[in-house]
């Protein structure tokens, strides 16, 4: 019994079949899943790489680069965030739904295990990392460590951007609790459900937002104001889980609408519907994601948008994932693309890469910021070389950490995530 756990140890910690899985993804329907993960974790890169910028550029460049219409896509990256969300909630409940229904219910301990040893190992190496560069900030550091670190304001927090994977785990913990509620519950009922739950929690952040004085303005994350006010937005609007749990809740309804099979051929035969919800969505989330044309308007106006904006977009990155995954002829068509073999490398180093771009982009400034504006580098360039060592230094933590931990999990029947 000793030599086969010492066998499956150290056939787990051995790299090479981890970087030949890198290149020979496995066949799965899931496929796009992939490619919006890729998406979402370039998209995260291009945000950190113009967020990290300030303070370490000169004033009068970052404010050019801030107005400078071809960044916006780049200020716009921290939805990347949210759309890792919408993914999350899929799969989770999709995992989760399946378990109870091959089962009649759901191992709760070997659920959080499973999960604590795919997130907790690449996590903890990564704040080793991260301590070693930034010693001043370890007094917070149990905060990253029992993901709490939402709730420590960001001028004292260590790892700030982990707020999201704080937000991930108290997801778990609720999760499995709300998927059991909605089983007692007419399949048909279960969406609804869900929308009620969303509503609320929009409602409460609109609320919240009343009585502390914000508007529009805001919930954008570029810093673009007083430090102080940027702060407790930041605390306030951001990292709170009932301002985030809308891409969540939309991903789980996802999870619910495809596992219906009447549901998805509908959505594969409306043939000229489908595409036109798909422009539909697209556009919602355009609007979402766009908080100066919320500017000015009435001020209910404005505190609904700021309860709702984020759950808008989680809403139509959902329907786009169930619009490639089903069989509508467009769909399998964009599904084919976002499952290009391509992305796949980049979808599977996505969490460790989300753990160190933030340091690899303070790094990459503060050594090469100066040469960005003299004639020899520019913004773009900065992109690129960010990307590279962030993908560098992550291939090293998927295969030396992250991935063995994940061979090393208990086994289960449900699908991984």
């Amino acid at each position: 019994m000793a030599d086969t756990r010492l066998k499956r140890v150290l056939a787990a910690f051995a790299p090479r079949p981890h970087l030949v899985a890198l290149v020979r993804p496995e066949r799965s329907r899931l496929g796009p899943v992939d490619g919006l993960r890729a998406i979402a974790i370039l998209w995260v890169i291009a945000f950190h790489g113009g967020v990290y910028s300030v303070g370490v550029l000169p004033p009068a460049e970052y404010v050019r680069l801030l107005f400078s219409p071809w960044m916006l896509p780049s200020w716009r990256g921290a939805f990347g965030v949210d759309l890792f969300f919408v993914l999350s909630g899929f799969l989770i409940a999709g995992m989760l739904v399946r378990e109870r229904e091959e089962t009649g219910g759901v191992r709760l301990g070997l659920f959080y295990l499973r999960r604590l040893m795919r997130l907790f190992p690449a996590l903890a190496v990564s704040l080793a990392g991260y301590l070693w560069l930034v010693p001043q900030t370890g007094e917070m550091a149990w905060a990253v460590l029992l993901y709490v670190g939402n709730f420590v304001p960001v001028a004292r927090a260590c790892m700030p951007w982990t707020w999201s994977l704080a937000i991930e785990e108290q997801f778990y913990l609720v999760a499995p609790w709300l998927l059991a509620a909605t089983a007692r519950a007419r399949p048909s009922a279960r969406v609804p459900i869900v929308v009620a739950l969303a509503a609320i929690l929009a409602t409460l952040g609109a609320v919240i937002a009343h009585q502390k004085g914000y508007f529009p303005f805001d919930v954008e994350i570029v810093p673009n104001r007083p430090a102080e006010r940027w702060n407790a937005a930041f605390d306030d609007l951001y990292t709170k889980p009932w301002m985030r749990a809308g891409p969540l809740l939309a991903g789980i309804c996802a999870a619910f609408v495809y596992r219906s099979e009447t549901a998805m051929v509908r959505l594969a035969r409306a043939r000229w519907g489908a595409p036109v919800g798909l422009v539909a969505a697209l556009a919602l989330a355009c609007v979402a994601m766009h908080w100066p044309w919320w500017s000015g308007l009435p001020r209910v106006v404005g505190l609904a948008y700021i309860g709702v904006f984020r759950t808008v977009f989680g809403a139509a990155v959902a329907y786009l994932l169930l619009f490639v995954l089903s069989e509508h002829p467009l769909g399998k068509k964009l599904g084919r693309a976002l499952a290009w073999r391509g992305l796949y490398p980049v979808a599977q180093l996505s969490y460790a890469a989300y753990l160190v771009n933030p340091v690899v982009a303070l790094v990459v400034r503060a050594k090469l910021g100066p040469a960005a504006f003299d004639g020899r580098l520019g913004m773009p360039s900065l992109f690129v070389i960010d990307l590279a060592i962030t993908l560098a230094v992550a291939l090293v933590i998927h295969v030396l950490v992250e991935k063995p931990f994940m061979q090393l999990r208990p086994s289960a029947k449900t699908a991984k995530a």
